[in-house]
């Protein structure tokens, strides 16, 4: 039998159960006619990958923009699939619209973790996110932002300059014509420490 995610119903059951198990939410605004929700659903959550990394680190909240339009309304989603991060109080952090494939959605959802556990200055949790993303999914979109912001996070975390310089240098290799790549073409600039 296929595995799939136990979707909770509920923004207030969901913060919830967020603060109880210190997790985030993973909220996935959807329409039953609309296609990439339908293939999300056929292919993408039933994929044993993304289920196990959604039921280890967030609550599941499904909404359907139809019929909850309090909540599409709080959050302001125009469009189908998307999926949105929110901590445990509720508080958006991370963005996704549109369908993607498993491995595609697995590192989008990874960097949308990474993304919120830096801004809730959770150094290591962010740079363990990041790595991940590199390591698992170094193909996909996310794996160029994902380098961008392990450099930062480690700049953060150590304030050593270095830190950013060496990010770009991996940017530069790997990901050449990412615009990640030219936003962090300013660290070419910092002096390489003896």
């Amino acid at each position: 039998m296929a595995r799939s995610i136990d979707w909770e119903t509920s923004l207030t059951k969901a913060k919830g159960k967020a603060k109880k198990k210190e997790r985030l939410i993973l909220t996935d605004f959807y329409n039953d006619l609309c296609i990439g929700c339908q293939q999300l659903a056929a292919t993408t959550y039933l994929d044993s990958n993304v289920c196990f990394y959604v039921e280890s680190h967030f609550i599941p909240l499904q909404v359907d923009f139809n019929k909850n339009r309090a909540l599409v309304k709080r959050f302001g989603v125009k469009w189908t699939p998307t999926v949105v991060i929110l901590d445990a109080d509720g508080d958006e952090h991370y963005r996704s619209i549109g369908f993607l494939k498993p491995e595609d959605s697995a590192g989008q959802i990874m960097l949308g973790r990474g993304k919120t556990e830096f801004n809730l200055d959770h150094l290591e949790e962010a740079v363990q996110c990041f790595q991940e993303i590199l390591v698992r999914y170094p193909k996909t979109d996310a794996a160029p932002e994902a380098q961008y912001l392990l450099g930062v996070s480690k700049y953060k975390a150590s304030h050593d300059p270095k830190e950013l310089k060496l990010g770009f240098e991996v940017l530069q290799k790997d990901y050449p014509q990412s615009e990640w790549t030219k936003k962090a073409q300013v660290y070419a600039l910092i002096p390489s420490t003896p």
